[in-house]
């Protein structure tokens, strides 16, 4: 139950899977707002805080969920499905990880090039990596931005792929969102 099988994903795996997915769907969704708050506004700050806390619990679950691949292996694609479609869902699983990974970490190194610490929700202030440099940190907000941007419509296409193995082409044996569900 905890454990994935051959057939489905086991607990573990879907709830790190669901949690991650709501988690990363509202930081871009929090991202694009507090963008373009006004500097006076006093939610302001909150709100980066919160982002970047959370932004940082999201890159530790992806780090986790990396780990519990390599204890618990995930189902293989069903043998069902095209030749193309088994290489699409490797090649968008494998640029959402990447994603998953350097998007935060593009964002924590932003915020040390900004000289803006952060905190890990008011209980530890994590060590800046790099010096404060405007240029650099104005670039990296353009590649955090980008890259968020991207996983977005990464997941776009990982949702329809789903979608469609569901209801359009109805077959019990190509569809792959029963073991996540």
């Amino acid at each position: 139950m905890l454990n994935n099988n051959q057939e489905r994903y086991g607990l573990i795996s879907k709830s790190l899977h669901w949690l991650l997915a709501l988690m990363i769907l509202s930081l871009i969704a929090v991202g694009a707002y507090m963008t373009d708050l006004d500097k006076q506004d006093a939610m302001r700050g909150q709100i980066y805080a919160l982002h970047k806390a959370f932004g940082v619990t999201v890159l530790g679950l992806v780090l986790l969920r990396i780990l519990w691949i390599k204890l618990s292996r995930p189902p293989e694609l069903p043998v069902a499905l095209q030749n193309w479609e088994k290489i699409l869902s490797r090649v968008v699983k494998v640029l959402l990880y990447i994603l998953m990974l350097s998007t935060p970490v593009i964002g924590y190194l932003m915020s040390n090039a900004a000289d803006k610490p952060i905190s890990f929700f008011g209980l530890a202030r994590l060590p800046a990596i790099i010096a404060p440099d405007k240029d650099l940190a104005e670039l990296l907000g353009e590649a955090h931005e980008l890259l968020a941007f991207t996983m977005l419509t990464l997941v776009g296409l990982h949702v329809a792929g789903a979608l469609k193995h569901r209801f359009f082409d109805r077959d019990p044996d190509t569809d792959v969102l029963k073991r996540m569900l």
